[in-house]
């Protein structure tokens, strides 16, 4: 029984096709953002990007790349050393509670209350976000229904799920309809079947009028949410784009069949080798039965540009 490989082909790096001319002012607007700490470490180091009004733009990375640092510096809650970062129109290091009232935010590490309901945690947090009582209420029907969680409405939260939390999270962040939504890792521990319930709640807000900006360690999350995406490795920004844009950095890769299971290291060492034959080399040429060439994949680039495979069970802290 055949197993099918996939190996990059040798770099051939092409410059990105033109995109589109976009004359709205951006909703999110970072130059030269750098974060160095007292012991030298530099966690970000001079980020630029921007993102248009209704994009969703993913933030992808090896585990301790600077994603988290980088979100937390865009919703003022961590000081950048230097750069600047505009949030719809507004200088986020000047007037950083300014920002945040335009902002719904989902921290990776977000606690909850669990001897509230799923209500009143709601309510209370629609409140603190200077909503009225009235509109505290409405927002947290909105959000109950939009979340699935209508049957748990009265339930304390320390009685939910780990997966009906998480979307207690993400409803904390969507109340009030911010303009902007900044998500760390929002589907992280959910099964499969509630990710796809955020990703379409995350599509509503979107079709509503908002802009989000998230981190992820789920590839066809990234692919099938995101408008655009950034890569970031050790700290740079190393890749900003739409996925065909992406695509356009690498010119083929190499798909191979063998005969006999290999070794899990001779196994990685095949799947992300940057040649044919490379992969020859480490498959032997009589266990070879076959191989075609096949357009590279958003993994490919990833693992091109970071050195690293995409690893859906990383947890960054950085």
């Amino acid at each position: 029984m055949s197993t099918t490989l996939q190996t990059t082909s040798q770099i051939a790096f092409a410059p990105a096709p033109e995109r589109r001319n976009d004359h709205a002012a951006p909703a999110v607007s970072v130059r030269d953002l750098v974060k160095r700490y007292r012991d030298g470490t530099e966690a970000n180091r001079g980020i630029t990007l921007e993102v248009r009004p209704g994009e969703v733009v993913a933030i992808l990375g090896p585990n301790g790349a600077g994603k988290t640092t980088f979100l937390r510096q865009l919703t003022s809650e961590l000081l950048p050393t230097s750069g600047s970062i505009n949030v719809l129109g507004v200088d986020a290091i000047a007037e950083p509670a300014r920002v945040k009232k335009l902002m719904g935010i989902m921290p990776q590490d977000a606690g909850v209350f669990e001897r509230l309901t799923v209500r009143e945690h709601l309510e209370y947090f629609a409140r603190f976000k200077g909503l009225s009582k009235r509109e505290a209420v409405a927002a947290t029907r909105d959000v109950i229904a939009e979340l699935g969680l209508v049957s748990e409405t009265n339930r304390r939260v320390g009685a939910l799920s780990g997966g009906q939390r998480r979307r207690i999270l993400i409803g904390l962040a969507m109340l009030g309809r911010p303009p902007l939504l900044v998500l760390d890792e929002p589907t992280t521990g959910l099964d499969p079947a509630t990710r796809r319930a955020v990703w379409q709640v995350i599509r509503r807000a979107v079709s509503a009028g908002s802009t989000v900006i998230l981190s992820t360690h789920y590839m066809e999350e990234a692919e099938r949410l995101s408008d655009r995406i950034g890569i970031i490795s050790e700290g740079k920004l190393i890749a900003f784009g739409t996925i065909d844009e992406l695509l356009a950095r690498l010119d083929r890769s190499y798909r191979i069949s063998h005969r006999d299971p290999l070794d899990p290291l001779a196994d990685e060492r095949v799947r992300y080798c940057k040649s044919f034959a490379a992969a020859q080399q480490y498959v032997g040429r009589e266990r070879l039965s076959e191989y075609s060439i096949a357009r590279a994949s958003l993994e490919d680039v990833y693992f091109e540009l970071t050195g690293e495979p995409f690893d859906t069970d990383e947890t960054e802290r950085d």
